[in-house]
């Protein structure tokens, strides 16, 4: 049974993978579709051979793959130039220094990425219309060779209006739920600013809740060069202290076990949609509730197995991060790379302290380090030596950095003072990373 499993996953990924390179069309899928088809009646009637079943299921799996992939290819019917058009902002917007982005869907359902000034604001919900010349992204943004065109792509983004004109706007659209999450995230991140300065608080945010938009150019490109970027884009390892942290939380209330991993897997849930349900988020996400319910049942938790089942998930949903989302690929193969090495490098560490989790977080960044390297610098980035010691230097405090910064988020929403007071260990936690990163980055 385990061998069919493997095989349809096999087939399923190569056909997203192949059609992300290639524009075969439908007929392409059917093809593969009554070729799996001729070799299943083959097996059922003259030929019982493991090779011939295990082709028909994989020529299946490969044209479902090409097809999932089709489907969501689909473009919008539009037409550069100029517009006039009406519908609703479906995500949080993005505050950057000069501009905000927002992705804006029209009531025809087709995603076009408005740049907008930050002032008059627009929310999630925010039901516009708009005037403005529509146009195709450009292949890349100015001063960068990053494929802006792609990533939009993988999003349905096929069109971009730069300061459109908004003619109607009205409040209070969209799903209840996500508008209020974001107000929640919002209303957190203001607590945050009121007793934190710069860059503290900008730093504070992108580990606590992954928004590092507010976070200076300079000091996020220092976090490039030394190879901590990950602990401020909510990597798997922040939404791992969270959901134990939660699970831990919870464990203190007179309810049935049972119970007390719903609600952790609610909150893992709501979390995830907070932060804006990126791709590295999900990924995690899902592997923490696999781990939660492995733990309830009793059962083993097998993570490469529910590596595997996450990516699945993630690309039967949006096929195309297959091949254009760096986050879900970085994030994929760091986790693989836990899986894999730290077991087998283990052995080779003993010697070295485990003092404040030291020897864990060596283990982690090598082991990590090994499988995204060829993958990072195929996308440009650079290899430091200096992220292994910056790695084991920061991550021993980014435990008890989230804690104290959320709790003085939290407390934000009932008393100044007393968020004030539990800003204090945040701030020496903060002004301690960031002394590491600039140490290390040469400054």
């Amino acid at each position: 049974m385990r061998n069919f499993f493997v095989v349809i996953l096999a087939g399923f990924f190569s056909g997203v993978f192949i059609r992300s390179f290639f524009d075969f069309g439908f007929e392409f899928a059917a093809l593969f579709i009554f070729l799996g088809a001729i070799l299943g009646f083959l097996f059922w009637r003259f030929l019982f051979s493991n090779f011939i079943i295990f082709s028909a299921i994989f020529f299946v799996s490969f044209s479902l793959g090409v097809l999932r992939y089709e489907i969501r290819d689909a473009r919008p019917a539009l037409t550069p130039g100029e517009v006039k058009l009406s519908g609703t902002i479906i995500d949080d917007p993005q505050r950057l220094d000069k501009f905000t982005r927002a992705v804006f869907e029209t009531s025809e359902s087709a995603k076009v990425l408005l740049t907008l000034p930050h002032y008059p604001e627009v929310n999630y919900g925010d039901k516009l219309t708009v005037e403005g010349r529509l146009e195709e992204p450009a292949r890349q943004l100015p001063g960068s060779d990053f494929d802006w065109k792609s990533y939009l792509a993988k999003d349905n983004i096929y069109f971009e209006i730069f300061l459109p004109k908004i003619i109607v706007r009205e409040e209070g659209g969209g799903f209840w739920l996500k508008r209020f999450l974001f107000a929640v995230k919002h209303r957190f991140l203001e607590n945050l600013s009121r007793v934190l300065p710069e860059p503290h608080s900008a730093f504070l945010a992108g580990l606590t809740v992954g928004e590092r938009t507010s976070l200076p150019e300079e000091l996020e490109e220092n976090f490039r060069k030394v190879g901590v970027v990950h602990i401020i884009v909510l990597s798997g390892y922040n939404i791992s202290i969270i959901a134990d942290s939660s699970l831990k939380l919870i464990g203190y209330l007179p309810i049935a076990k049972v119970f007390r991993t719903l609600l952790a897997t609610g909150g893992i849930l709501l979390f995830a949609i907070l932060t804006g349900a990126s791709a590295t988020v999900v990924r995690a996400a899902i592997m923490g509730i696999l781990l939660l319910w492995a733990r309830e049942t009793g059962k083993i938790y097998q993570a490469l197995a529910a590596l595997i089942f996450a990516a699945f998930l993630m690309t039967l949903v949006n096929p195309k991060v297959l091949r254009f989302d760096a986050s879900f690929q970085l994030s994929f193969l760091a986790t693989a790379g836990l899986i894999f090495l730290v077991p087998r490098l283990e052995k080779y560490f003993k010697w070295f302290p485990n003092f404040w989790k030291f020897r864990e977080h060596l283990l982690a960044t090598i082991s990590t380090q090994i499988f995204v390297l060829p993958l990072l610098l195929s996308l440009g980035g650079t290899f430091s030596w200096a992220t292994i010691p910056a790695n084991l230097l920061i991550l021993s405090a980014i435990p008890s950095t989230m804690f104290f910064g959320f709790i003085s988020g939290l407390a934000g929403f009932f008393s100044y003072y007393l968020s004030w007071l539990l800003a204090w260990p945040a701030y020496f936690l903060l002004a301690y990373e960031l002394w590491v990163v600039k140490i290390f980055a040469g400054q």
